[in-house]
């Protein structure tokens, strides 16, 4: 037999909580299988026998059909298995939905406040961001179906892959002749890889720039700190912030070198 063939008999006998008791053939099966079985027993020894109300009779009939009167019983006793294995299916289910509503409820809770932390800090930093773009780099392991609050591993390391990939990769390949165009093609780019909205920014210096990047580090610094919590200490987000810092130190090291700090043509 074909494994394609197994499976499709094994869906047979399966307890389909999400259908009523009646539609599942193994309620079915475990009800009528022992009567049917219990009849091919009794057939053969049915032969010859005479119907007769006495109590020899009712005794020759006890004693004569004992098996396939045992048999047929468990009709009752598979169905009702099934039917309780099937109330059980049933409540597991609704147990499972009810956790996955609450933890979406939760999810969506968490992520409304956390845009309505976010917007008025990014406000005050004059810089348009996008809240839920930002959260799902935060709490990255944060879904519909598990609502995690824990600050998520590696957030400086996301950061700085996109400003090396998106925009500081792009300068280096320029060097030393960058253009107006370039910076403010390419830093939007990086910019809204990590939830900030730069489209409508032009950057004319350096100076410009490094401020904008300061801007970025105290936004994701003070969005980090709305994951802190008595399992998360404060030395993390510390963490988090110098590697932000260094890295802006770098990419100010690198522009100095490489005569990025002029104003662009």
């Amino acid at each position: 037999m074909e494994i394609g063939a197994i499976i499709k008999l094994s869906s047979y006998f399966y307890i389909n909580g999400e259908t009523a008791l009646h539609k599942n053939f193994l309620f079915w099966f475990a009800t009528l299988f022992p009567l049917i079985l219990a009849f091919c027993f009794a057939y053969p020894l049915s032969h010859g026998l005479k119907l007769s109300g006495t109590v020899e009779a009712y005794s020759n009939f006890i004693s004569i059909f004992k098996l396939p009167l045992w048999i047929a019983s468990g009709s009752l006793i598979l169905g009702v298995t099934v039917s309780r294995f099937h109330s059980s299916e049933q409540r597991a289910m609704t147990i499972k939905q009810s956790i996955n509503q609450n933890n979406f409820a939760n999810y969506l809770n968490h992520r409304d406040h956390f845009q309505k932390y976010l917007t008025p800090i990014a406000t005050n930093f004059d810089v348009e961001v996008d809240p839920f773009k930002i959260y799902g780099i935060i709490f990255s392991s944060s879904t519909p179906y598990n609502a995690n609050v824990k600050l998520s591993d590696g957030i400086f390391d996301f950061f700085s892959e996109k400003l090396e990939t998106e925009f500081w990769s792009k300068m280096k390949f320029s060097a030393p002749n960058f253009t107006n165009q370039e910076v403010n093609i390419y830093f939007p780019r990086f910019a809204k890889s990590i939830g900030i909205n730069a489209e409508n920014i032009t950057l004319s210096d350096f100076e410009e720039l490094k401020t904008l990047l300061v801007k970025i580090r105290k936004i994701y610094r003070r969005a980090m700190e709305y994951g802190i919590t008595r399992e998360t200490s404060e030395s993390f987000q510390e963490i988090e912030e110098s590697g932000f810092s260094m890295l802006i130190g770098e990419f100010s090291q690198w522009a100095h070198e490489n005569n990025f700090k002029k104003r662009w043509p």
